[in-house]
Parts: C-alpha cells; sequence; structure tokens
C-alpha cells in the first residue's frame, strides 16, 4: 500500500528538511571552500574531458564527473553526490518508517552527518560515496514499503548508477545478489524470513553491473570489466607476501617470469609496487604485467591454497577494522594542481587558498576520536538488531538488518582479501550501520507504541462495556 502523498505545509517541511540534509553532506566541502581533492580524482576529471581511458580506472565514474564539466565547475560533484545520497536516503526513511518521516529523515541525516564520515566522503570527487548508496538502494527496492511506482524507477536508476561507478561496488552488489536469492528461497521455508520483492533490485544489480561493459565498449570498443584486475591482486600479493614466496619456488626451477628477475627488489606494499619506486614500470607496467600477474596470481592460490586464504583472512580483517575518516586527504600542493589550471582555471584560487591545501593538513583526530566507537558500537549493535527483530516477527527491519551486515562483510572481504585494506574502503559503508540501528529502533518504539494504543483502547472499551452493564443492573 503506497503512504499517503503530503500536501500543503507538510510537503513545504519535508522539502525543507531535504535541503537541509543536501546541506549537511556537503558541509565539509563548504567549511573546506572547495570540493575535497584525492590522489585518484584527477584521473577522473581527466576522464570527464578526454573520454579516454586510463588501464587502471574504469570509465563510469569519470563520465559521471562530465556533470561538472556540462556545469563549467567542479563544485557540481559533490553536489550531484549529496543530492543522490540524500534521495535515497529519504526514500530509505519512506519505506521504513510507517509515521513521523520527515522528523525521523532530519533526525538520520543529523546523526549521520555528526556521527559518521558520510558527509566528508560525499564532499570529495570521488566515487566512495556511491558504494553505501548502492547497498541502502539494493535493501529499500527489496524490503521497504509503501513507494510510488514513479520513486522506485528513480531509486533503481539512482542505485544503478551507484554500482556502476567503481568495481567493487560491482562485486559487493553481485554478493547482495546472492543474498536475496538465499533469502527468497529462505523465505519459501521460514515464516519468519522476510520475502523481498525481486524484481527492482535486481534490475538495478544487474543494469548497474553491465553499464560498466557497455560504457567501455561505447567509448573504447571494448565489452570489459576492467584491464587492471590482475596486476591490482599482483600487488596485493606481494604485500602479503605470497608472490616473493612463489616466485622463490618456482623460478630457480626455470619459470618463464620476467619478475624472477626482480624478486628480490619487491617492495613491502601494495601501493610502493604500483605508485612507488619499484621494478613495475621497468617491467613493463600495467598492461605488459597483464599476463603474468595472472600467471603468478594463480599460480600462488594453487601452490599455497591455504596460506593465500589465511592471508585473505587476515586482510579482511583488518578492513573491518579500517574506518577512520579523512585517509589521504591531505594538502594537494603538487597533485592536482595541473589538472586544475587546465580544466578549471577560474577556480584554481578556491582551490589553491582551500583549507585542504594549508598546513598543517586537516586533522581528523578530534573527529575519529569519538565516530570510531559509535560505528564500531553500530555495527555491534546491527546484528543484535537482526536477531531481535527476526524474533519479533518484524521482516522489514530484518531485510534491512541482513543487508547491511552481509554487505559490510562483503565490501571487507572485496576491498581486503581481493584489494588491499585502506580506511577509506570500509568508511564508506559504515555508517549504514548506524542508520540501521536508528531505523530499528524507531520501527521498535513505533511497533511498542502501537501496542500500548491498543491495549489502552481495548481497555478504554472494556470499561465503557463494565459501566454499561452496571448501568443497566442499578435501572
Amino acid at each position: 500500500m503506497s503512504r499517503v502523498p503530503l500536501t500543503g505545509w507538510k510537503l513545504g517541511y519535508h522539502a525543507l528538511t531535504f535541503v537541509l540534509v543536501v546541506g549537511l553532506l556537503m558541509a565539509p566541502a563548504l567549511w573546506n571552500g572547495y570540493p575535497l581533492i584525492y590522489f585518484d580524482s584527477e584521473d577522473y576529471v581527466e576522464m570527464a574531458f578526454s573520454l579516454q581511458p586510463i588501464i587502471w580506472r574504469i570509465m563510469t565514474y569519470g563520465v559521471f564527473c562530465t556533470i561538472a564539466k556540462a556545469f563549467g565547475t567542479l563544485w557540481a560533484v559533490p553536489l550531484a553526490h549529496a543530492i543522490l545520497t540524500t534521495w535515497v536516503l529519504h526514500e530509505a526513511v519512506m519505506g521504513f518508517i510507517g509515521r513521523w518521516r520527515h522528523m525521523v529523515f532530519l533526525g538520520v541525516g543529523l546523526a549521520l552527518a555528526l556521527f559518521t564520515g558520510l558527509p566528508w566522503v560525499s564532499s570529495q570527487v570521488l566515487a566512495d560515496v556511491f558504494a553505501g548508496v548502492a547497498i541502502l538502494g539494493v535493501a529499500t527496492l527489496a524490503f521497504g514499503e509503501g513507494l510510488q511506482t514513479w520513486r522506485r524507477f528513480c531509486l533503481m536508476v539512482i542505485t544503478a548508477i551507484s554500482i556502476c561507478v567503481h568495481m567493487s561496488h560491482v562485486a559487493v552488489a553481485a554478493g547482495l545478489l546472492l543474498v536475496l536469492v538465499v533469502v527468497w528461497l529462505g523465505s519459501r521455508f521460514m515464516l519468519r524470513m522476510p520475502r523481498p520483492r525481486m524484481f527492482c533490485p535486481v534490475a538495478a544489480i544487474v543494469g548497474g553491473i553491465l553499464l560498466v561493459p557497455l560504457t567501455h565498449q561505447l567509448l573504447m570498443g571494448r565489452f570489459v570489466f576492467s584491464e587492471s584486475g590482475q596486476v591490482l591482486q599482483l600487488a596485493l600479493f606481494i604485500q602479503n607476501g605470497m608472490a616473493k614466496r612463489y616466485l622463490d619456488e618456482v623460478c630457480p626451477q626455470g619459470a618463464d617470469l620476467e619478475m624472477c628477475e626482480h624478486k628480490d627488489e619487491l617492495p613491502r606494499t601494495a601501493d610502493e609496487f604500483l605508485w612507488g619506486p619499484s621494478p613495475f614500470n621497468e617491467m613493463g607496467g600495467w598492461t605488459a604485467m597483464h599476463d603474468e600477474a595472472s600467471q603468478i596470481v594463480s599460480g600462488a592460490i594453487r601452490t599455497f591454497p591455504a596460506e593465500v586464504l589465511q592471508a585473505a583472512w587476515a586482510n579482511t580483517w583488518e578492513q573491518l577494522n579500517s574506518i577512520e575518516s579523512g585517509e589521504d586527504l591531505v594538502p594537494m600542493t603538487w597533485h592536482f594542481v595541473r589538472t586544475q589550471l587546465r580544466r578549471y582555471p577560474d577556480e584554481f584560487k578556491q582551490f589553491r587558498f582551500a583549507r585542504q591545501q594549508r598546513r598543517p593538513p586537516i586533522d581528523f583526530f578530534a573527529m575519529n576520536s569519538f565516530q570510531i566507537p559509535i560505528n564500531w558500537g553500530a555495527e555491534l549493535l546491527t546484528p543484535i538488531l537482526l536477531a531481535v527483530a527476526w524474533k519479533r516477527r518484524d521482516r522489514t527491519t530484518t531485510g534491512l538488518a541482513i543487508i547491511v551486515v552481509a554487505a559490510i562483510i562483503g565490501n571487507a572481504i572485496v576491498c581486503g582479501a581481493l584489494s588491499n585494506p585502506h580506511d577509506r574502503y570500509q568508511n564508506r559503508v559504515v555508517w549504514l550501520a548506524l542508520f540501521t540501528a536508528i531505523i530499528g529502533a524507531v520501527r521498535l518504539d513505533q511497533r511498542f507504541a502501537g501496542q500500548r494504543r491498543i491495549a489502552i483502547r481495548m481497555e478504554n472499551e472494556a470499561l465503557a462495556v463494565e459501566a454499561a452493564r452496571g448501568k443497566n443492573v442499578s435501572s
């Protein structure tokens, strides 16, 4: 059943809360004086203008950044982030909450702005904000109630866009598709299990996944997802020692690998191998190393399966615990300057005098000191909330909690075990735990309030009947 449409002052108040949440999600960029720039931002801004591939990036977020090119300002990117994120938050609250929705929506916006790093993620020229948006979009399409058809369609489009802008989002979304199938099958045998709506979330996930190779086919002439995955996996194996161990095993036996000549020169971290002084470029870089990287990775997995699994578990656990805000938001006094001057020269003064470029750099210690315990608490509370909702047969909260728990773990696996643990990878999705905790608490309170109202009404009716009986007897 659809919710009653908002009219009059309620519609105006609702619109005001929407604008306020958009402002909250843009607050770090406004405070900074310019959108926050990450090291990867340069590549995406350049792709927005050239529409030419960069082998270690997928092009979909570069296409998204053409919105800044169209408006002639990089401010368009964090504004688009904030509007799309607020829209999905709004639809999620509308789908999961029955009463006082506008108040809950504003409260959720305030809580996420104060107690999570979501506004800082939203204010960056980076695809990270869409990681959590995609997950919440899938959960709302599957378990949200009362959304009109046109709103579901808009939510499907935003969710698909959120999935396609980064390969890690694609991987997590594919995992959520399997989770939805399992939950749907389970609902046929267990009455407590929520039954998800399948068409809309499946369409959004499949559409988002296919947008990646379709975009590459249109712009590059190649129907591919990524041309750098094997090299990135090799870098991770270098970091956890599996590559060196495999090379020590096969190189003395005459393996035809160029890396055998450099196995004793390998750096300690994946980032140093790819971006620092290492033999990587000497061996041909991303293109030349693709096939050899695949051979080394697959060979290490076959030769040391238990050790690779142990390293993957360690990386996943490290990623789950890495949730700090502000990773690598350092002064860009050299990295982004040329791109800024070439693409947005009129905004160079804003960029140059933004707080991000000042010394000392932005200090996130105070913010992380209270946000991290809150987010850890929310992550611990979400499985408990799932158990309570399951016991009380609250299928909507159960479905939301299942998706969020699965996505947080899945994101840690994809970014930790398959890529390289970084705080920003988990920070971009951990806010979903606090969102779920708030929604679950509100739904539980409203459910108890509804039960209390029913009990009071029944008690009043019983007293009225008793009074009527007494009056009849006395007469």
